[in-house]
C-alpha cells in the first residue's frame, strides 16, 4: 500500500449487508479461519441484533474492503481464556472481504484505526484471539502493534492470545 493511507471508514452491519458478508465469508482465505459462512452470518446477525457485537464493515477509500468487530470476552463462559479479563477490555475480530486485498497491510491499518475508536470509548486494553496458525493474521496483528501474552490450546487447537494496550497505542501513534 502507498504510504499515503486510504481512509478508513466504518459502517455497522445492516441486513443489507449479510449478502457481501455471506460472499466473503465464503472465499477460501476467511472460510479456513471463520468456518461455515451460513452459520457465521447468521451468527454476525444475531450478535448485532442483540448488542452482543458490534460489528462493521470497514471500507479503504469508499469501498467495502472486511468485517470488523468488537465483543466483550468476559461475558463468554465459552472462552475460558477470557473469564478473567476486565469488563473493560474489548475482543476484536477482523477479515479481509476481497481476496485481492490481502497481504495489503489492510488488516493493521483498519485495526489500528479501529483500536482508536476503541481506546477513546473508553477500552483500557484490547485483546484478539487468532488460531496460532494462521501466520498471516498474527503478522498483522503484530503490525498493528498487538504483541503475544498467553496461548489457549484445546479441543479446537492452539489460539494465541494477543493484545494491545492503550499506552503501547499512544506510544506508536
Amino acid at each position: 500500500m502507498p504510504n499515503d493511507q486510504p481512509h478508513v471508514s466504518f459502517v455497522p452491519v445492516a441486513d443489507g449487508h449479510l449478502s457481501m458478508l455471506h460472499a466473503w465469508l465464503s472465499e477460501p482465505h476467511v472460510r479456513q479461519w471463520w468456518g461455515d459462512p451460513d452459520k457465521e452470518v447468521e451468527l454476525i446477525r444475531e450478535g448485532c441484533a442483540t448488542g452482543e457485537v458490534e460489528g462493521f464493515i470497514f471500507h479503504l477509500a469508499d469501498k467495502p474492503a472486511g468485517y470488523i468487530q468488537s465483543w466483550t470476552p468476559s461475558q463468554y463462559d465459552e472462552e475460558p481464556w477470557a473469564r478473567d479479563l476486565p469488563a473493560d477490555v474489548p475482543g476484536v475480530d477482523i477479515f479481509i472481504g476481497p481476496p485481492e486485498m490481502t497481504g495489503r497491510g489492510v488488516a493493521s491499518l483498519v485495526l489500528k484505526a479501529f483500536a482508536g475508536r476503541l481506546f477513546a470509548a473508553g477500552a483500557s486494553r484490547i485483546v484478539i484471539d487468532p488460531d496460532a496458525g494462521n501466520r498471516r493474521a498474527v503478522s498483522a496483528y503484530a503490525k498493528a502493534g498487538f504483541v503475544p501474552y498467553a496461548e489457549w490450546i484445546d479441543a479446537s487447537g492452539r489460539t494465541l492470545l494477543m493484545e494491545l494496550t492503550r499506552t503501547e497505542f499512544e506510544r506508536t501513534r
